[in-house]
């Protein structure tokens, strides 16, 4: 994931993140109140909130499969 914030005049910031470099096709935007640091605090509760939402666009790793016999 990749991630800009661009601090605005008005006293916000505006983040945008880009999923691209993982290959998912996924783009968000959000702004806060306050500034760049404020804007980089947010950016990993924004990151996870997008891969919760859009869970069904990320792979999953594959389960390990169980030896027969059950026993791990």
């Amino acid at each position: 994931m990749t991630h800009t914030i661009t601090v605005l005049e008005n006293g916000t910031a505006k983040i945008n993140v880009d999923f691209s470099d993982e290959g998912v096709n996924l783009q968000g935007e959000t702004f806060v109140k306050g500034g760049e640091e404020e804007a980089k605090n947010y950016v990993p509760t924004f990151e996870q909130d997008l891969r919760r939402n859009y869970s069904e666009l990320f792979l999953k790793p594959e389960p390990e499969p169980i030896p027969e016999g059950g026993m791990i």
